[in-house]
């Protein structure tokens, strides 16, 4: 039987659904200035989001095959939007890390995210923001509590 705090996490993520489609429209058109693939694209976010990475590890994040990540790697290399540099100790680690222009690429998708919800905010009246505030603070700090039991295993 369903409870009342699944009931009410069904409603959120209901919500958070509505939302991504709501800002979704403005996204991909930045996307497509970039002319790579929706596997590449995950690269850029994984590399963004989590830094340098090991060839290994962006091919478990992605849950492809070795050769199949350097492969989407050599294309992102190709556009110069991934750097890639082998590890002075062990020559068969390979280290990926956004370039300088796939920074910016991927900051410039952000940011049309961020100025869309910035839009979207200003339209709300104070109570409701801050109770999105306090909401969302609630959220990061589970996320971090979270974080840190997860990594301590």
């Amino acid at each position: 039987m369903i409870d009342e705090r699944d009931r009410l996490v069904d409603g959120i993520l209901g919500l958070a659904d509505g939302l991504f489609r709501a800002l979704l429209p403005t996204v991909p058109r930045d996307l497509l200035t970039l002319d790579v693939t929706m596997p590449q694209i995950k690269i850029l976010l994984i590399l963004y989001v989590g830094g340098s990475r090991r060839m290994s590890d962006i091919a478990a994040d992605l849950d492809v095959t070795l050769p199949t990540a350097t492969s989407l790697i050599d294309r992102l290399v190709e556009k110069h939007y991934v750097a890639r540099e082998t590890y002075s100790d062990d020559r068969r680690v390979v280290l990926c890390q956004l370039s300088p222009s796939g920074e910016q690429a991927v900051n410039h998708i952000w940011q049309t995210a961020r100025t869309r919800c910035c839009e979207l905010l200003k339209t709300m009246d104070i109570c409701k923001l801050i109770m999105l505030r306090d909401a969302l603070d609630s959220m990061m700090k589970a996320a971090v509590i979270e974080s840190r039991a997860t990594d301590s295993c």
